[in-house]
């Protein structure tokens, strides 16, 4: 289960009872806290390579997104001495390291850390920002999962890295954070055939009667293919908050465009 959590600052994060509970610092983001001024109001979490290359409507303060990054990281008890990894995201499903993601650009869209090693953090803006912890070992991976990351298999290759890297199976934990919903996500025949592709159609709807429309279930994906990397339902925290419908809350892509802020999903190795 996703708890929320308020900082002296006000800054609203959610975090699992999973990993909170094995302590690993982590945290999804929301929208609430930060000092970014609207349309971005006000954590936005984009990151500054991204910022830069938007057209200057669509973009927010540098200053503003330092601020924003060093209230959530602390927020995630994430310490200010530990470097915090990110990637280029590309909706497809490279996996790259922390200490590679650290040393140059990578273009990938999950990321595997472990102990004395960066925090590893991802950004979303409706798609499903996946969390990673071995109990055992302390090794994590941070994934971000669009529908074409489903499709290409970037849940089960972040999930054979990090045991590549000594992560145990049977000692995994998964977070799913704040997403679309499969209500709010519309889809076209496109994205059913390539879910049906990979043993995924279950997660499509039917066409509604009021606009024909399919909708396709991204978290029911992603957990499908969790618990087909061994993962047990008992393991998997996975009923997040809809980005779409809680603009109080969170930004989202498909429903503000251009004038969405992005939400951040962070966890550190525990040493």
């Amino acid at each position: 289960m996703l708890h929320e959590f308020v900082t002296a600052e006000g800054l609203v994060i959610l975090k699992s009872s999973l990993l909170r509970d094995t302590d690993f610092n982590h945290g999804f983001s929301t929208r609430i806290g930060g000092v970014s001024l609207p349309p971005f109001a006000s954590l936005n979490l984009q990151s500054s390579r991204a910022n830069a290359d938007l057209d200057s409507a669509a973009r927010d303060a540098e200053s503003n997104l330092e601020e924003n990054r060093r209230r959530f990281a602390r927020a995630c008890g994430v310490d200010a001495s530990l470097r915090i990894a990110e990637v280029s995201q590309v909706h497809g499903c490279e996996v790259t390291t922390s200490r590679a993601a650290l040393a140059s650009r990578q273009f990938a869209d999950a990321i595997t850390s472990a102990p004395g090693e960066a925090a590893a953090l991802i950004r979303i803006a409706d798609c499903v920002p996946i969390l990673i912890a071995c109990r055992a070992t302390g090794i994590v991976a941070a994934i971000h999962a669009g529908w074409r990351g489903v499709v290409a298999g970037v849940v089960t290759r972040g999930i054979d890295a990090i045991v590549a890297r000594g992560a145990i199976r049977d000692s995994l934990l998964a977070a799913v954070g704040p997403c679309i919903r499969a209500e709010k996500f519309e889809v076209g025949a496109e994205v059913a055939e390539a879910m049906a592709e990979v043993a995924l159609g279950e997660c499509i709807t039917a066409p509604s009667k009021s606009n024909g429309k399919m909708h396709a279930d991204l978290v029911r994906a992603v957990s499908i293919q969790l618990e087909r990397a061994s993962l047990s339902a008992s393991r998997i925290d996975a009923d997040p908050p809809c980005t779409h419908a809680d603009a109080e809350r969170f930004f989202s892509y498909r429903r503000d465009g251009l004038c969405s802020g992005r939400l951040a999903a962070i966890i550190a190795p525990r040493h």
